[in-house]
């Protein structure tokens, strides 16, 4: 799925790519619901309410799925980079759309900080359990140190527009899930063996009633990774869909896992000794005590890792969406402009990313986890009551906009979610009064920098409209996809002519702008989009003066990889034809991170070209084989033979003299797929001492040199095969690699030569 924007004058379209599926989404919000907060508040939220936290933790679920439901319409009608911030702005009078961004931003970096308390809890308790000395700093400062560490690490990743969030998340996340499964599977082992606390649950509201509202309140923040999923809309496929289930499955998938490990912690320990721990301020470790006295030898340490993995997960994916908050607000006028600007280096929001830093820093370093914790539910708690009455408020000032999602019962269930979420809000004064004094001063601060240091116009960026989906009849057409990113990729383009000029059809010439993931993707440079259009737009001359149909587009994504994919698959091409310049700087890469990826992913045949300069050879040298790849190399060659008025040469090459009869075979075979060309062909016959040292000699002769991969493509090591990468590495002329996917459009074409394969294989 992409927006695009019309080509105008320039015939260029532009296009923004959204790359994310509904597991990336999915684990983005997961990330934050059971990272830390999953280990870490279970404990103090025991200490306030006892078992009746089972009970809490239920209610939080049915009204988390009230506000959910209005979060899902709204996403589901405008699915825009900022969430809440953007839908209370369109929604509200001034200044409420400012609060709900400032209580977004805010809320989140606070809710980060918990996350970044939790990496440093798992580090010192790692070292108490192994007698470690950390320079003789106590644990409660280890804790602190490694929390801010933890957050200077991300905030620098996101400065330098490393990815992460979205495909690390799900790893992250699927290493978290095995830890907690780990946990949960001792834990009913231990109480199917006897080893549990009789009357663990006894007495059930030891607390009193209103512990039960003081532990909603307290535990609401686990469920705002959904919040945060809102915000992915304009980077997901599908937005309309995708961004509603992955809400909805955020939030139970969360509340399976919080209301069953709070279960089954009590029934090991029993609540009144994590009670104890709550009330010296230790509640944070409970689930360390009880995984040591239920998983033998290594219990602490593999809840220490748990928390260190979940703080991983969580304080990147906050990191991502807090400055993305900031940003938005910087664009639309609502901070100092400086906010909505990039980092001309990194092309990231830097200072969106430093500030959203800074104030996770410092909770981290100067505020106790409890009254941190508290900060961020209040404000969370305020932004989820402005996104409800926004809900309401666009069905009647937006009656036009398409809901693919609808709020049952309206306005109903978020009138329900608004009373219930100020009673939570309030029932935390009870808990920690200076935690309402902060929030409140929060957004006194904030209607201050609104007033007096906002940006005083909006940040312009790229509009598209949605993008048009292709005829059955424009489907049907052969189509080359080209990527090029040099105005110089001239021979990548020659070859596309001859193949598209065969088959009767046409050439899709892409480029792919390729942005951080901490920026939204509308917010890309225009004068990067405007210099690759007009790149684009020569070699589109080019490639028209050759007498072949041509389009160009520039898409905008957050990966290369998933945008070229992506746009073989829309524009159901035929083939791409990808250039490699000879080389690689990654290390365990055969010809470099996006090239490999490209290749296995592809929905279609491909052509590598290592030398991209002008395709002009006298004397193609063609290694032969019996292989259905080599076939229609061989086709290839010949096309290009004839075009050109060049000469071919088909190599046989005998390291073992018990198949020569068999090469001979088929280089005859190949022969008269060239000579059907009207091309002129001869058979060369070569004895070396290897393969690869052979045809890298024999290509000095050469303009080019074709071959054709290996058929066996399950090895993870290789991209075409152990022998033809280093053939492709080594070759001495410019190489031409032919890849066929079986049931690709073009292996369906019925050509003689396709029949002939179809025997061979």
């Amino acid at each position: 799925m992409a927006n695009k924007e019309g080509s105008g004058s320039s015939g260029v379209e532009v296009t923004l790519r959204r790359d994310l599926g509904l597991l990336e989404v999915l684990m983005i919000g997961i990330g934050p619901n059971i990272g830390s907060t999953i280990f870490v508040l279970v404990g103090i939220a025991i200490g306030i309410a006892g078992p009746a936290i089972l009970l809490a933790l239920v209610l939080n679920f049915f009204i988390t799925l009230l506000t959910a439901m209005s979060y899902a319409e709204l996403s589901s009608a405008f699915p825009e980079t900022g969430g809440g911030y953007l839908w209370i702005k369109e929604a509200l009078f001034p200044p409420m759309g400012f609060l709900g961004g400032w209580m977004s931003w805010v809320g989140h970096c606070i809710a980060c900080a918990v996350y970044a308390l939790g990496f440093g809890l798992g580090v010192s308790a790692l070292f108490v359990q192994y007698g470690i000395s950390f320079f003789g700093i106590s644990s409660e400062m280890i804790s602190k140190l490694f929390a801010v560490g933890i957050s200077a690490f991300f905030i620098f990743l996101n400065y330098r527009g490393v990815k992460g969030a979205g495909r690390s998340e799900v790893i992250i996340s699927a290493m978290l899930l095995g830890i907690i499964g780990v946990y949960m599977v001792f834990c009913i082992i231990a109480l199917l063996s006897g080893n549990g606390v009789q009357n663990a649950f006894e007495p059930f509201i030891p607390m009193g009633y209103m512990s039960i509202a003081t532990s909603m309140g307290f535990t609401f923040m686990i469920f705002e990774g959904y919040e945060i999923v809102a915000q992915t809309g304009e980077e997901t496929k599908d937005p309309e869909r995708t961004v509603p289930r992955a809400m909805f499955l955020c939030i139970t998938i969360s509340a399976i896992l919080f209301i069953t490990i709070t279960a089954l912690t009590i029934a090991v320990m029993g609540w009144q000794p994590i009670a104890q721990l709550a009330a010296i301020g230790k509640g944070q470790e409970a689930l360390v005590v009880a995984s040591q006295k239920v998983v033998p030898v290594f219990g602490g340490a593999i809840i220490s890792v748990g928390i260190i993995i979940g703080s991983i997960a969580a304080v990147n994916s906050v990191i991502f969406s807090s400055s993305r908050v900031s940003f938005a607000m910087g664009r639309d006028g609502n901070l100092p402009v400086a906010f909505g600007k990039l980092n001309r280096k990194n092309h990231t929001p830097s200072v969106a990313i430093f500030l959203s830093g800074g104030i996770i820093i410092f909770a981290s370093a100067f505020l106790p986890i409890a009254q941190v914790a508290a900060v961020a539910d209040i404000l969370i708690l305020l932004l989820f009551i402005l996104v409800n009455i926004s809900a309401i408020a666009l069905r009647w000032k937006r009656p036009d906009a398409k809901r693919h999602f609808l709020i049952p019962l309206f306005p109903v269930l978020p009138l329900i979610a608004i009373g219930a979420k100020v009673f939570l809000a309030a029932s935390l004064f009870n808990f920690e009064p200076l935690a309402w004094y902060i929030a409140l001063a929060v957004i006194y601060s904030g209607l201050l920098i609104h007033y007096f240091a906002k940006g005083r116009k909006e940040i312009e960026k790229i509009e598209v409209p949605a993008r048009m989906l292709l005829t059955p009849e424009e489907l049907r057409k052969f189509r080359v996809l080209i990527p090029v990113d040099d105005v110089r990729n001239v021979g990548l383009i020659d070859l596309g002519c001859i193949v598209a000029a065969k088959n009767h059809g046409e050439i899709l010439l892409t480029n792919i702008v390729e942005v951080p993931t901490a920026v939204p993707i509308d917010a890309v440079d225009r004068k990067v989009v405007e210099e690759r259009k007009k790149m684009l737009e020569k070699l589109k001359v080019y490639a028209e003066l050759r007498g072949v149909p041509t389009r160009a587009l520039v898409s905008v994504s957050h990966d290369i990889v998933t945008a070229i994919i992506d746009t073989a698959k829309e524009e159901a091409a035929n083939m791409i034809i990808l250039g490699w310049k000879g080389y690689t700087r990654t290390k365990k890469r055969i010809f470099g991170r996006k090239l490999d990826d490209i290749l296995r992913g592809t929905p279609c045949d491909v052509i590598v070209m290592r030398d991209e300069e002008k395709l002009r050879p006298e004397n193609i040298l063609v290694l032969s084989g019996g292989l259905w790849h080599v076939s229609k190399a061989t086709e290839i060659a010949a096309e290009i033979a004839r075009v050109a008025a060049a000469r071919v040469t088909i190599l046989n090459v005998i390291v073992d003299e018990r198949y020569r009869l068999k090469a001979i075979e088929y280089s005859k075979r190949l022969m008269e797929i060239v000579q059907s060309a009207g091309v002129q062909v001869i058979t060369k016959e070569i004895r070396p001492e290897t393969i690869v040292g052979g045809v890298v000699a024999e290509s000095m002769d050469y303009d080019l040199l074709v071959i054709g991969v290996s058929a066996r493509r399950h090895w993870k090591k290789f991209v075409f095969g152990p022998t033809q990468d280093k053939i492709v590495q080594n070759a001495k002329c410019p190489v031409l690699i032919y890849e066929r996917v079986a049931g690709s459009e073009l292996t369906k074409r019925p050509t003689e030569s396709n029949k002939r394969d179809e025997i061979d294989r």
